[in-house]
């Protein structure tokens, strides 16, 4: 269960993160609008039944705030209503940091791969948003 709350809040919950990196780490390659699909094996919630593991979504990386875009559904784990959240970002190494802009804290992704017109995203053990042009 205290999974399921983290993926709910995790949209606005803070994570502490670098500071004084993101204005020069924001590849040009990122920019624009990104179809996005979360998704997390049914495993990793066992006894959770009658939920659906995948969400669709949208990404859009700016010069200097990301917004998120996410299709919730009744029955999904990751949200039940549509939501959007802007965040500022950078990217250090293999990890995105989405920053709150008043808190300057945020969330973490690892980079587990990307091409030209597609990156994977990886939050927690299980949590995976792969993005594509």
């Amino acid at each position: 269960m205290k999974k399921l709350l983290f993926i709910l809040l995790a949209f606005v919950i803070a994570c502490s993160t670098p500071s004084g990196e993101e204005d020069s780490k924001r590849p040009s390659d990122w920019k624009g609008t990104w179809k996005a699909e979360w998704e997390t094996p049914p495993e990793s919630y066992p006894g959770i039944e009658d939920m659906e593991f995948y969400m669709q979504g949208r990404f859009i990386f700016s010069d200097d705030s990301l917004t998120k875009v996410v299709y919730g559904y009744p029955g999904c784990i990751f949200a039940i209503d549509t939501l959007s959240h802007t965040q500022s970002w950078y990217v250090s190494n293999d990890t995105l940091f989405l920053l709150n802009n008043s808190a300057g804290t945020g969330m973490t992704y690892k980079v587990a791969s990307k091409s030209q017109d597609r990156i994977r995203l990886q939050l927690m053990d299980d949590i995976f948003v792969t993005l594509s042009k």
